[in-house]
């Protein structure tokens, strides 16, 4: 038992440091990239460490794979690095401990929708449906637009195969 508490802490810390989980985010996400619409979704999340934690979080569950092959219009809504922070050690443990991959593909698809929104397409009190039959509820003003309790700081990133949004939260669901 204690053989793999050790295994699992090891295993989180060592993942939390090389994710770079505590980086914040310096500027607009995918600043350098010219042109989001020339590549899919998951080679856009790959290429900025501020989304390197849900990018090492995609790999570990395996739908890092189907995101690559899909052709399927479909949105992402992706935490920053630093939205991970607000998370208990605890929880994160459990997303990657690997005998709990089922747990972690499970916390993927509540931030994956399977149709490609734009930010115009949300109203206020809106509920919708999540990759993972669950729902969560949308906020949205003339402020600012929220999906589960997280706040979207960067919208509406046309790759080749969908719309990232990036959020500063973790998705939260409403219903299951």
């Amino acid at each position: 038992m204690k053989t793999n508490f050790f295994k699992i802490t090891t295993f989180v810390t060592a993942f939390m440091f090389s994710s770079s989980v505590f980086a914040q985010v310096d500027g607009p996400i995918l600043n350098g990239v010219d042109n989001t619409s020339e590549y899919k979704t998951i080679e856009l999340i790959n290429m900025d460490r501020d989304l390197s934690t849900f990018a090492n979080l995609l790999t570990l569950s395996g739908l890092n794979l189907s995101l690559a092959l899909t052709t399927e219009p479909h949105t992402l809504l992706v935490p920053t690095n630093n939205a991970f922070t607000k998370m208990s050690i605890k929880r994160f443990a459990e997303l990657t401990n690997p005998n709990n991959r089922a747990g972690l593909i499970k916390f993927m698809n509540e931030h994956f929708l399977s149709k490609k929104y734009n930010s115009s397409e949300f109203k206020n009190a809106d509920v919708i449906s999540t990759g993972n039959n669950t729902e969560i509820e949308i906020y949205q003003d003339s402020y600012y637009l929220s999906f589960g309790g997280s706040k979207v700081i960067q919208a509406d990133i046309k790759s080749k195969n969908g719309m990232i949004f990036i959020v500063d939260g973790i998705i939260e669901p409403t219903r299951y």
